[in-house]
C-alpha cells in the first residue's frame, strides 16, 4: 500500500512541478521565423537531446557570458556552398576583428589538405548583422583558421583561459568529504581541467535569426575515434551538430578553453592553448609551425592503474608527468632512445607535468636539439637523453574528415 501511495505522490509532483518542460519537436523554429526549417537527422538528434533541450541556469549563465562573441559562418566557392560552421571573436582592434574558427570552412570537397578556389565567407553576428569575411590565416594540420571582418565599432570578444591538464596521482592527497572546504576560484588566465568537469560546446545556427546553441557535457580521457588523426585533440561528451564545428568550448565560468570538432559518433576539441600559440606565432612570423612529437603520449594520471602502481612503487616522488605509450619508428624520439612506458619529467631544462606543457616546450624548440629526462622502471635513476624536435613536413600533415551530411 505504501508503494502505491508513493507512486501516486510522485506522479502528482511530477505533473505539477514548475521545472518540468515538454519535449520540443525536432525542428528549428524561432519567434522571429515564420516557417520552420527542416532539419537533417543529426540536427534533429541535437534538438531532441534532453541535455541540450533543458539547460540548467549555470549553463545558461556561462553561455550568455560569451554568446555575443560567437558567430555563424558560411563559405562559398563561387556560388557553391562549401561549409557552414561557428567561430569566436578573439580580437577587436581599431576597425577590424579576428574570428577563430575551423579551417574546414575553406577545405576543398575533393581533397582535405587543400583549399577551395574563389572563396567567399559570410559572417553573421548575434544581432543579425552580416559581414564579408577575409581569410587572414589557416592551418590544415590543426584545422584552425583566422577570419578577419571590418567593423566601424568594436565587437565583443571572448575571454580565453589556457588549460592546465596537470593532475597529481599522489594518494596521500585523498581527503574525506568532511575535510573539504569551499574556496572561491581565483581570477587567472589558466583553468585546471579534470576528467568529469562540466564543459559546454557553443555554436550559432546557420539560419535566421542565427540563434545560439549550447551542448553541455563532461571532459573525459577517452581516446578520439580514428577519424581524427590530430594527436593534440582532447575529448568530451558534448553532442553537437554540423554548424557547431569551429565554435568555442567553454568552462562553467564562460571562458573559452577549446575549439569544437565533430564527426558523427565523436566529439573532440583542440585546447585553446594550441590555437593561441598558433595564432600568436603567425602574427609574429607570418608562418605556421607544427612540431612533430614522434611518439604517442598521454598524461601520467590517464594511464592504466597497473602501470601507475609499478611506477609509483619505484619512483614515489614522480606524481606528474607525460608517459610514452608508443614510439613512432624512424622518428627523432626513437633515435633519442625513448621507449614505451618512459615518463618524461623534464624537457629542454623545464619540468614537465602535463602533455600541454610538453607540447608548448616542443613548439618553442622546433629544429633544435634539447635535453630531456625520463624515468623508466628498468632503471634505478632518471635517464638523460637528447632529442631533436622535428617539424611535420607537408606530406605528413594530419588528415581531417570531410563532413558528409547523414
Amino acid at each position: 500500500m505504501d508503494v502505491v501511495i508513493r507512486e501516486r505522490a510522485w506522479k502528482w509532483v511530477e505533473a505539477f512541478t514548475p521545472w518540468k518542460r515538454e519535449a520540443k519537436e525536432a525542428q528549428y523554429s524561432s519567434y522571429f521565423v515564420s516557417e520552420p526549417i527542416k532539419l537533417s537527422p543529426i540536427e534533429q538528434r541535437f534538438y531532441l537531446n534532453p541535455r541540450n533541450n533543458h539547460l540548467d541556469v549555470y549553463t545558461k549563465r556561462a553561455a550568455l557570458k560569451v554568446s555575443t562573441s560567437v558567430v555563424s559562418l558560411k563559405s562559398y566557392s563561387g556560388e557553391k556552398e562549401i561549409f557552414k560552421c561557428s567561430g569566436t571573436i578573439i580580437e577587436s582592434v581599431d576597425s577590424y576583428c579576428i574570428i577563430l574558427t575551423t579551417a574546414s570552412l575553406f577545405r576543398c570537397s575533393t581533397s582535405g589538405n587543400s583549399i577551395a578556389d574563389n572563396i567567399k565567407v559570410i559572417v553573421h553576428l548575434f544581432d543579425g548583422r552580416s559581414f564579408d569575411g577575409q581569410i587572414e590565416s589557416y592551418d590544415l594540420h590543426y584545422n584552425v583558421a583566422a577570419v578577419k571582418i571590418q567593423s566601424d565599432t568594436p565587437l565583443p570578444i571572448a575571454s580565453l583561459a589556457h588549460l592546465s591538464d596537470s593532475i597529481t596521482i599522489d594518494p596521500s592527497q585523498l581527503r574525506s568529504t568532511e575535510d573539504k572546504s569551499f574556496q572561491l576560484r581565483p581570477h587567472s588566465n589558466s583553468f585546471n581541467l579534470i576528467p568529469g568537469d562540466i564543459v559546454i560546446a557553443l555554436g550559432r545556427f546557420y539560419a535566421k535569426p542565427y540563434d545560439i546553441t549550447a551542448a553541455p557535457g563532461e571532459f573525459c580521457i577517452d581516446r578520439c575515434d580514428n577519424d581524427f588523426e590530430c594527436k593534440e585533440l582532447l575529448k568530451a561528451t558534448c553532442s553537437i551538430m554540423r554548424c557547431g564545428i569551429g565554435g568555442p568550448l567553454i568552462n562553467r565560468y564562460g571562458e573559452v578553453i577549446g575549439i569544437c570538432f565533430y564527426d558523427p559518433g565523436s566529439f573532440a576539441f583542440l585546447p585553446i592553448n594550441i590555437a593561441s600559440i598558433w595564432w600568436e606565432h603567425y602574427k609574429k612570423y607570418r608562418q605556421s609551425r607544427r612540431p612533430s612529437l614522434g611518439m604517442e603520449v598521454t598524461n601520467l594520471y590517464a594511464t592504466d592503474l597497473q602501470i601507475l602502481e609499478t611506477i609509483i612503487s619505484k619512483f614515489p616522488d614522480v606524481l606528474k608527468g607525460v608517459i610514452v605509450e608508443e614510439v613512432i619508428p624512424g622518428s627523432s624520439a626513437e633515435y633519442a632512445g625513448i621507449k614505451p612506458n618512459d615518463v618524461i619529467i623534464q624537457f629542454g631544462g623545464k619540468s614537465i607535468q602535463s602533455f600541454l606543457e610538453l607540447f608548448e616546450t616542443m613548439w618553442n624548440n622546433v629544429g633544435e636539439s634539447v635535453e630531456l629526462v625520463v624515468i623508466r622502471t628498468s632503471h634505478d635513476v632518471p635517464v638523460h637523453l637528447s632529442m631533436v624536435v622535428e617539424e611535420f613536413t607537408s606530406d605528413k600533415l594530419y588528415s581531417w574528415p570531410l563532413w558528409e551530411e547523414r
